[in-house]
């Protein structure tokens, strides 16, 4: 039976289906490989997930489905760092001569974010469950908390700086891409450090997450814009 949780997550699914298939279809794929493959696994990732929660009762979700999300998170916040490096390392590859002025700046900001993501570590470690399992759950979802914190900072601060010294950046598409990405990482980030501290239900997380994440991928679209093809 249907709730509205679940009708939140499969139209959050559909929603980056259609962004996925826009990205092929407009040939943007060749420019964000990555993102695009990104876009594609959290896809295939969701509708595996559905297929290990059958059995499930209500909140309790069989254990074959707990492995499942062991097993592919780790894989999910590599391919999440690969996308922020590519979309970072895109942005600022034009700018070159800018680029080496501000190379400092951006390592602080790098520096910034490990440490100010770092700073609710303690509490959060303070709720580590007893049986293996729930502690292994405790710490993947604080690596996640704290990779897409460290990753929604940075961004953030990165593209502040290119605004800064970059004149019209506002206007670029690269530079909105790294907005909507950091938006992104921070949704993640703040829904993970909920679940974690077990301050509300995470299925009440879940529907908001869902719906956020709806909202952002919706609001990506219209950065991306077809390219006319090159003639070689």
């Amino acid at each position: 039976m249907l709730d509205t949780t679940n009708v939140l997550w499969y139209g959050s699914i559909v929603v980056e289906f259609l962004f996925c298939i826009y990205l092929l279809w407009t040939r943007l794929a060749r420019n964000y490989p990555i993102f695009t493959v990104c876009l594609g696994c959290s896809v295939l990732r969701s509708m595996a997930a559905m297929y290990f929660m059958k059995g499930a009762v209500g909140a309790l979700l069989p254990l074959t489905y707990t492995h499942f999300w062991l097993w592919s998170e780790p894989v999910w916040l590599l391919l999440q760092l690969a996308v922020a490096l590519e979309v970072h390392t895109k942005m600022w590859r034009d700018h070159g001569a800018v680029l080496r002025q501000t190379c400092p700046l951006l390592l602080f900001a790098f520096l910034a974010a490990l440490l100010a993501a770092a700073i609710p570590v303690r509490t959060e470690l303070a709720r580590a469950g007893a049986s293996h399992l729930i502690a292994a759950m405790h710490f993947e979802f604080l690596v996640k908390r704290y990779v897409s914190s460290v990753l929604a900072i940075f961004l953030i601060l990165s593209a502040t700086l290119f605004l800064i010294v970059v004149r019209n950046g506002l206007k670029l598409s690269l530079f909105q891409h790294e907005g909507m990405l950091a938006a992104y990482f921070g949704i993640y980030a703040l829904a993970a450090f909920v679940i974690d501290m077990g301050w509300t239900r995470a299925r009440f997380v879940n529907s908001y997450l869902a719906s956020a994440l709806t909202l952002c991928f919706v609001a990506w679209f219209s950065v991306f814009k077809p390219q006319p093809l090159s003639s070689d």
